[in-house]
């Protein structure tokens, strides 16, 4: 309820009365949040708190605002081009909304899938299971995560997800930020009055930008624009594309059932999912000629419960449409005892351009 109040208030651009009240509040928020990021940031330059040194070469992938930005397709790509150059690479990450067992888990040790979704997360989960000879290990807190891996599995290299934030207490790290080119800058506004984490003028800490979903951006201009706010706060800026593309797709009670995704073009389908950014979801379904009748949103991490999964089928039925689509996230959170009929998920991957050049600007690969 708060959370879409919320985001109405943030988005609507004519604000009605309530609209003007509930911003004064989340900008008064938004000044002591910031303060307090600022305050941080001087604590470390005064040597108050200390900065970590590790031995072993660490890649952080970030971001500036709340939601998804594509952090998750991007770990798993660059993972996967590590391990095929040889590399031992272990990945480190908060598992959001997991059921702790203890304070740092091992979700894979490179061989085995140790933990389930619940205990792991569903992200860290599903890269456990998308890369299997990656070490993955979840940590409140990233760096006893960091120093925790490093001893046990010796890696080449340690990949933190979602660690641009952490670029004071980790200052050797490279750190890539992910900038989404369907809602680039968080409506400027700091968290909670708009979505940016921090202020825009980080931009100028990051070694790496990566513009990612440029493929659902029509108008090249925007793309262009983004760029320029990049370079306004850093002129020296290495600047990267990326965009999703569809594999397939496949049924989630027989996942060897896969279709191309050309076969449900023109086809009436519910989508639903529980991401950091469904606009880019379903832009992506549309894109593809999918006809989407309805959109489901819910919450991000969302655990689904066995009478929603029910009420999705019943509206199927309800309005005729064909597939019931969601996303390989949303997959790892579905009870299979709930699922009496098909629901298709939808495999993507990710394209960074020009990714040799990224490996080498960040030191990966000679």
């Amino acid at each position: 309820m708060f959370e879409n109040i919320w985001w109405e208030t943030v988005t609507v651009k004519k604000k009605k009365f309530k609209h003007i009240i509930i911003m004064f509040i989340l900008k008064i928020i938004s000044l002591f949040y910031f303060i307090g990021l600022e305050i941080k940031k001087l604590l470390y330059k005064v040597n108050i708190l200390k900065s970590v040194r590790f031995n072993t070469k660490i890649v952080s992938i970030g971001n500036l605002t709340v939601g998804g930005t594509g952090k998750t397709p991007f770990c798993e790509e660059l993972t996967k081009r590590l391990i095929k150059y040889g590399k031992d690479v272990l990945i480190v990450a908060k598992g959001y909304k997991r059921k702790k067992m203890n304070n740092i888990d091992v979700v894979s040790d490179g061989v085995n899938i140790l933990l389930s979704s619940k205990n792991a997360g569903d992200e860290a989960f599903m890269i456990a299971r998308n890369i299997p000879k990656a070490k993955v290990i979840v940590s409140s807190d990233k760096i006893k995560g960091i120093r925790y891996g490093i001893e046990k599995f010796k890696p080449d290299i340690v990949i933190l997800d979602d660690g641009f934030q952490k670029r004071y207490d980790i200052p050797d790290a490279d750190h890539i930020l992910l900038i989404d080119a369907t809602n680039p800058f968080g409506f400027k506004r700091i968290f909670p009055a708009g979505m940016l984490r921090e202020g825009i003028s980080s931009l100028k800490e990051a070694d790496v930008i990566v513009i990612t979903n440029v493929n659902l951006i029509d108008d090249s201009r925007k793309i262009e624009n983004i760029q320029k706010v990049i370079l306004s706060k850093n002129k020296n800026a290495k600047i990267f594309e990326s965009e999703y593309y569809t594999k397939y797709f496949y049924n989630i009670l027989n996942k060897e059932e896969r279709y191309n995704p050309d076969s449900i073009r023109n086809k009436r389908v519910i989508a639903f999912s529980s991401i950091g950014n469904p606009l880019a979801f379903e832009k992506m379904l549309k894109k593809m000629g999918v006809k989407v009748a309805v959109s489901l949103r819910f919450k991000d991490h969302h655990d689904y419960k066995e009478k929603e999964i029910s009420a999705i089928f019943k509206l199927s039925e309800n309005i005729s449409t064909q597939y019931i689509i969601t996303t390989e996230k949303d997959e790892v959170k579905l009870n299979k005892k709930f699922i009496k009929k098909s629901i298709f998920i939808l495999k993507i991957g990710m394209l960074i351009k020009n990714i040799k050049e990224l490996e080498k600007k960040i030191r990966i690969v000679v």
